[in-house]
């Protein structure tokens, strides 16, 4: 038996992991949480390992789960910063990640045009709680799959403003970031067959 929650928390982050390596500045210091939850601990952990961060500013519906994460943060070091909204989180982050609860039915609450230049945004709510007529301010737009997305009813995001998926962007297919400039994002769905392969690589290397 292998625990599913735990796979998919590692899936989801790796995979944001794996996009901000292409799409995010470097140099990218200050993170921004909009839900402070299971997703939110696991991107924590997955980002420090690979942007030099100092500062952590965290929003949610409650304080339990805020707090929590801040205390993680401070715990390695960073600044962590309760905010008082979702717009004083992301104005002034290089990184933002939300992961909103989607139950019950989430009004759009996040504009794009917040974000300052430069930034890189990855959803794991479906972008849900993004307003959909704001997100044309990013220059460059990935999903995790396109082959999986044009199945889809509901498409994440407007298909004219997604640049391609994560498969080409590894692969080099099309660029990642041009410019210091660029904002940018990537919103996914999620794959099984990530959380397979995970909890393969999980079984293996318990033996």
């Amino acid at each position: 038996m292998v625990d599913g929650n735990w796979v998919t928390a590692q899936r989801t982050a790796g995979l944001s992991a794996v996009a901000a390596k292409h799409l995010a500045r470097p140099d990218s210091a200050s993170f921004a949480f909009i839900g402070c939850g299971v997703q939110a601990r696991s991107h924590l952990d997955a980002f420090c390992d690979i942007f030099p961060l100092r500062e952590v500013r965290a929003f949610g519906r409650g304080t339990a789960n805020r707090d929590a994460l801040c205390r993680a943060a401070e715990a390695r070091g960073l600044t962590a910063v309760a905010s008082e909204t979702a717009r004083d989180a992301i104005d002034s982050a290089d990184l933002v990640v939300t992961s909103v609860t989607l139950l019950p039915r989430v009004e759009p609450f996040l504009d794009a045009r917040w974000l300052k230049v430069g930034s890189f945004a990855t959803m794991t709510d479906l972008a849900t709680p993004w307003l959909p007529e704001g997100m044309a301010a990013f220059e460059r737009i990935v999903i995790d799959d396109l082959e999986q997305e044009a199945k889809m009813d509901k498409p994440l995001v407007a298909p004219a403003l997604v640049a391609g998926d994560l498969f080409g962007l590894v692969c080099g297919d099309f660029p990642g970031r041009k410019s210091a400039e660029e904002r940018t994002a990537f919103v996914f769905r999620g794959l099984a067959l990530g959380d397979l392969a995970l909890a393969g690589l999980a079984y293996r290397r318990s033996r």
